[in-house]
């Protein structure tokens, strides 16, 4: 039976690269931009945002913001992003299962190797 890693929401930040993103603010403002980075603690590096204040009626213009990831009420994405984390999610479990099979099978042989070792040193003691 196999486990599934479940699909945290830092996976789906992190396949949000090179992605439009609409991120909101505990401030209650909104930042739209392109993700260029994403840290293990959500920070974000987005660039040519848009940032719009809580109220809607302001809006500033940058080239690149940085939004710390504990700020972050909400994040509105494309729905690929979410698709693509599970995918390569699968992708990465099948090649960790093929590697550990592969792992299994080696250590078998070395252990019949390493009997038919032990069992020929016996033969050749009782001579």
């Amino acid at each position: 039976m196999s486990v599934r890693k479940p699909i945290t929401p830092l996976d789906v930040l992190r396949n949000c690269r090179a992605k439009v993103v609409s991120v909101e603010l505990a401030g209650g403002e909104t930042i739209n931009g392109t993700v260029v980075r994403v840290d293990r603690a959500m920070n974000m590096v987005l660039k040519q945002c848009i940032r719009t204040s809580a109220d809607g009626e302001a809006f500033w213009r940058s080239r690149e913001s940085l939004i710390r990831g504990a700020s972050v009420r909400n994040v509105r994405m494309d729905e690929r992003a979410v698709i693509i984390a599970d995918a390569q999610l699968r992708e990465v479990t099948s090649k960790s299962k093929n590697k550990n099979r592969a792992k299994a099978k080696s250590n078998d042989k070395q252990q019949g190797e390493r009997k038919a070792t032990l069992s020929g040193e016996k033969r050749n003691r009782g001579k």
